[in-house]
């Protein structure tokens, strides 16, 4: 039977307004970037994968009948409010209910088959993956026998754990896990051998850093990046929003910089002269959240500092909460995370150690802004 050749589908397009459009073959450090309006070939009567900042989606049904879709703009909110990743209140909250089930003698198991879910669920609790509703943990308090006195107060920490963090109007370009552990800590302490750490930067030195890792990037990317960093300054270090001092909110960050750091160039001669006067302005303050030290050359480092690239070990005054281990990597996805003792006291003992070799606190950087003219 001779075989009949048939005409593919008309294609579908999809037409999404400018600033909403992600480009799939130019993610930049795994977030989409924002392009012109255009459209999107679609085969399927199914909407695009868009981010919420588009007021309207429209696409073709089957019928040839064009559909539209309103949304909200980034002023009123996401349409589906999705999460922008696990909160400490909600890392606490499960790890409430773990200590909880394990008080009561239960295994995870046990919950699930009581409960009548598949053992991952509450797993999934206890892990700061996804919130229970109100309902299913009225039904845990009753399983843990928990007191009358202490519902209240864990139902109450619920509400809190489903909040988003503060980061979420800029969550496609955030580094979450990172993010919201600095701004939840009470204490900070980093080491920085390459370039000066993020909270250290001034916009411009951001900026510059950020065209050298990156010179194709996205212009509006770009700009969220650096408002992103403006926000984690004012929430950590300064203590709260729009850059209002708080001292009982505000983190302690205690950084260790090395010589060459501070000699090397990120951007033109007045991005490092300004960059250098915006450190001694911390240095110089005696109310300062900041504390830096500059590590001389030559010092004899301890191997496990000398070979770790960045490192941050922070610490937070909520219960349940240990010490984290963070290092940094140049990608997102290369930067770890752990929470393990072992590793936290090593690199603590190793910090403790470089920072006897290197000057007080206090101490005039090495070189000031007039060494880059």
């Amino acid at each position: 039977m001779a075989s009949v050749l048939r005409s593919p589908p008309p294609s579908r397009s999809i037409s999404v307004p400018a600033r909403s459009v992600p480009d799939p073959g130019a993610a930049v450090w795994g977030v989409p970037r924002r392009g012109t309006p255009r459209s999107i070939v679609a085969t399927t009567p199914t909407l695009c994968n868009v981010t919420e900042f588009c007021s309207t989606v429209s696409w073709w049904a089957l019928n040839g009948e064009e559909k539209t879709l309103p949304t909200r703009g980034r002023e009123e909110g996401p349409v589906s409010q999705p999460r922008s990743g696990p909160t400490v209140a909600l890392r606490c909250f499960g790890a409430d209910l773990r200590r909880r089930r394990e008080a009561a003698g239960m295994t995870l198991q046990g919950v699930a088959e009581t409960i009548k879910k598949d053992r991952a669920t509450p797993a999934r609790w206890e892990n700061a993956e996804t919130v229970p509703n109100p309902r299913m943990v009225a039904v845990l308090l009753d399983l843990y026998s928990t007191p009358a006195a202490e519902r209240t107060e864990v139902l109450r920490a619920l509400e809190e754990a489903k909040k988003p963090g503060w980061w979420h109007p800029w969550r496609e370009v955030a580094e979450v896990g990172v993010i919201d552990l600095e701004s939840a800590a009470t204490g900070i302490r980093s080491y920085a051998p390459g370039v000066l750490p993020d909270l250290l930067q001034t916009t411009e030195y951001a900026e510059a850093l950020m065209s050298l890792r990156n010179p194709y990037e996205d212009p509006a990317v770009r700009r969220l990046r650096l408002e992103l960093l403006e926000a984690r300054k004012a929430h950590t270090i300064e203590g709260g929003p729009g850059g209002v001092a708080n001292n009982e909110n505000r983190a302690g960050l205690w950084v260790l910089l090395e010589q060459a750091t501070l000699r090397r160039r990120v951007g033109g001669p007045g991005v490092m002269a300004r960059q250098l006067d915006y450190l001694e302005a911390h240095i110089a303050d005696v109310g300062s959240s900041v504390a830096i030290q500059v590590i001389p050359p030559g010092v004899p480092h301890p191997l496990a500092i000398s070979l770790c690239g960045h490192l941050e070990i922070l610490r937070f005054k909520e219960f349940g909460m240990g010490e984290r281990l963070i290092q940094i990597g140049l990608h997102p996805t290369m930067t770890l995370i752990t929470d393990d003792s072992d590793a936290v006291e090593n690199y603590r003992m190793a910090m403790d150690v470089t920072s006897g070799y290197a000057p007080p606190r206090f101490t005039p950087l090495p070189l000031t802004s007039k060494d880059f003219g």
